[in-house]
């Protein structure tokens, strides 16, 4: 038999082959719901605005890269098996010039990002990939995109890419910030985006009494509010909690998160604390190898107010209203049902005070309401009173942050001269407080006092450790072990240092004992209400 004519068969076998195979891949694409059809290159260049090169280059291209076509688009699949019977004799030819002498000349693509598109040559693509060939010889001519594009994009990822350059092109933001990643995984988000930034623009130009030019709240957006929260799900390590998401993805999800709990709570909570909120930890931490704080711009930048209704609330209020204004923090206030008609005095205090106020009540079992609050703010204050009431007790063990039981002195816990107390016992709860205290030190330019109960060797090796970890800091410490009953010891050496603030963790023994003996801790809060100490419990 003539060789032609046996390649000719050899041709026509493979194209019926091929044409078996996309048969098969067009089943599993339908069972799978994946599309396995080529891209249209002109819906591609238009949503991803793509502007062609007037030059082309002879470049030898990754055949893998090849998902789509000018006008063939409907004649072969993604992997460029052939999808008509009527394009045989086509292919056969292809096939027999490209195995035979004569060869064939480069194919015509257009290149957008890493993927490319067939101008002229799809058959010649489609019987390379049927010779399992890597590569083919092309003229390229670069499309030129704001968007990245790769081979294994699909429709959704054509759609977010499409949304993304429109993105750009309303806010240029990758000229104004080219370090910025604004990706996402969901279609819809970039529309979402662009309408943040034009109510942030509103609310400028009413902040700022002015007209705000478009790109200059485009930058102010993304500085003041968009950065600040990509901050904090960095600081935070939020994306492990989210795998496959992005940053953006976190960010919209907060903004969304802040309305729902805007309607539950009854606050109105800024991103930095939404995604402290969806922290799992604290920040909070020295850097094991410089010895520095890390983790905190602020002790306190939200603070939660429980207002019960009892006497002590004014003294609470006072307490939280100073810290605030000293850390720049917002108040946000708790009510107990029994204290509901306290938010003109709450907000007026807050006003004179300079401090960002609102105030919700609680509708529910108050300890309840207090916990899931707490994980969006880093500090909860309330009376010291109204502590040791039966039904709040358990906040002192319960609550996710650290609590400031205020007490009734007027003179502030935290003043020029001061000398706080922590009462250390080397716990991990009273680890915490030794944090706390760290930075109430440094921020404040207060020298504290360590004091451990219990005397002997046990005391210098667990004051030796804290007053180590202070040095680090540049903290100069007195440290102090005693004997004796543990809270008139600690309440002892209070008054001796005129301490108007006592640090110790939650609890000190097994937490089933403490709740059921009745812990130092509450002895500590009972007895320093006659003094007017304050207590912070880590």
């Amino acid at each position: 038999m003539d060789e032609r004519v046996t390649a000719a068969n050899g041709a026509i076998a493979d194209f019926r082959n091929a044409r078996r195979r996309a048969d098969l891949a067009g089943v599993m694409a339908l069972l799978s719901g994946q599309s396995d059809r080529l891209l249209r290159y002109d819906e591609v260049r238009k949503r991803l605005k793509g502007v062609e090169a007037s030059t082309s280059t002879l470049q030898d291209i990754p055949l893998g890269a090849i998902v789509g076509s000018v006008g063939r688009y409907h004649d072969f699949n993604r992997s460029f098996l052939p999808l008509t019977d009527s394009d045989r004799s086509r292919w056969v030819g292809v096939k027999l010039a490209m195995l035979g002498m004569e060869g064939v000349p480069p194919i015509d693509v257009y290149r957008i990002g890493e993927a490319y598109f067939v101008k002229d040559g799809n058959h010649r693509v489609s019987v390379a990939r049927q010779l399992g060939a890597s590569h083919i010889n092309a003229w390229v001519t670069p499309v030129v995109s704001r968007v990245a594009f790769t081979p294994d994009m699909d429709m959704d990822d054509l759609i977010r890419a499409s949304e993304f350059a429109d993105f750009l092109d309303a806010t240029h933001l990758d000229e104004l910030r080219p370090d910025a990643d604004l990706t996402v995984t969901v279609p819809g988000q970039y529309p979402k985006l662009l309408e943040h930034i034009r109510v942030h623009r509103y609310y400028m130009g009413i902040d700022e009494d002015r007209p705000v030019p478009w790109l200059e709240a485009v930058e102010h957006f993304y500085d003041t509010v968009y950065l600040p929260v990509v901050e904090e799900i960095r600081e935070h390590g939020l994306l492990h909690d989210f795998a496959g998401r992005t940053e953006t993805d976190l960010y919209l999800y907060l903004s969304e998160h802040r309305g729902e709990l805007m309607e539950r709570f009854g606050w109105d909570l800024e991103g930095p604390q939404l995604a402290e909120g969806l922290a799992r930890t604290r920040p909070g931490t020295v850097d094991e190898r410089t010895g520095e704080l890390t983790g905190e711009r602020g002790l306190v930048q939200g603070l939660l107010l429980v207002l019960t209704g009892a006497e002590g609330d004014a003294d609470a209020l006072r307490s939280a209203l100073r810290f605030a204004a000293l850390e720049g923090a917002r108040v946000y206030g708790l009510a107990a049902e029994a204290a509901a008609g306290v938010e003109g005095e709450f907000l007026a205090a807050c006003a004179a005070a300079r401090v960002f106020g609102q105030l919700a009540v609680a509708r529910g079992d108050l300890v309840h309401e207090v916990r899931a609050r707490a994980r969006y703010v880093d500090l909860v204050v309330l009376a010291a009173t109204s502590a040791l009431e039966p039904t709040l007790r358990p906040l002192l063990r319960r609550t996710p942050r650290p609590v400031l039981l205020a007490g009734t002195s007027a003179t502030p816990p935290l003043r020029p001269g001061g000398r706080p107390l922590l009462a250390f016992d080397g716990g991990e709860k009273s680890e915490e407080a030794l944090f706390a205290l760290a930075y109430l030190a440094l921020s404040y330019d207060l020298e504290p006092v360590v004091l451990h109960v219990g005397g002997g060797r046990q005391s210098e090796e667990v004051l030796a450790r804290a007053t180590e970890y202070l040095g680090r800091l540049g903290v100069a410490a007195t440290s102090l072990g005693r004997r004796g009953p543990v809270a008139e010891t600690i309440l002892g050496v209070a008054r001796e240092h005129a301490s108007r603030i006592v640090l110790m963790g939650s609890h000190t023994h097994a937490r089933w004992l403490e709740e059921l003996m009745g812990g130092v801790l509450e002895q500590v809060i009972e007895r320093a209400q006659a003094d007017g100490f304050s207590v912070l419990v880590t």
